[in-house]
């Protein structure tokens, strides 16, 4: 489908031809999550740093977001045959041992951190809580001083 428009100015005539290419749902949001995917791609893990505007006032807000994985609050052995895959976030700051689990999918926030260099430790967990090989990153900041 095309849209065609004629402009006149004075004793010139300009044409001006707008293709209308419209997107798929598909092409848009991906593959429907109702279809099993055969041979799935690896999961992956972006990571971006923190927000600088918020890490000024000595908050810490770590945008992430996946591929190939959906981070769901779906738990236990039957939900690692699910497709296209699920899991769920796991963070660890300043090496603590014991992850912190997120399953919004929203972006991670740290707040009361002190003054000083810090470390975060981003990781895809499967539903059974096994870290997913090769979908971890680590993300150092310094929180200003007030």
């Amino acid at each position: 489908m095309s849209i065609t428009a004629n402009l006149a100015i004075g004793v010139f005539s300009i044409g001006f031809a707008f293709a209308a290419a419209a997107q798929t749902a598909k092409d848009v949001k991906g593959a429907t999550p109702l279809v099993a995917i055969p041979n799935e791609p690896p999961a992956k893990l972006v990571v971006d740093p923190p927000v600088p505007e918020q890490l000024a006032l000595g908050r810490v807000f770590i945008q992430y977001r996946t591929e190939n994985v959906r981070i769901l609050p779906v738990f236990g052995n039957a939900a690692l045959s699910v497709s296209p895959r699920v899991g769920h976030l796991h963070y660890y700051v300043d090496g603590q041992s014991w992850p912190i689990v997120d399953t919004s999918g929203e972006t991670v926030v740290l707040v009361g951190l002190k003054p000083g260099p810090h470390t975060v430790k981003l990781e895809l967990a499967d539903a059974t809580h096994k870290p997913i090989s090769g979908a971890s990153q680590v993300v150092e900041f310094s929180v200003p001083q007030k």
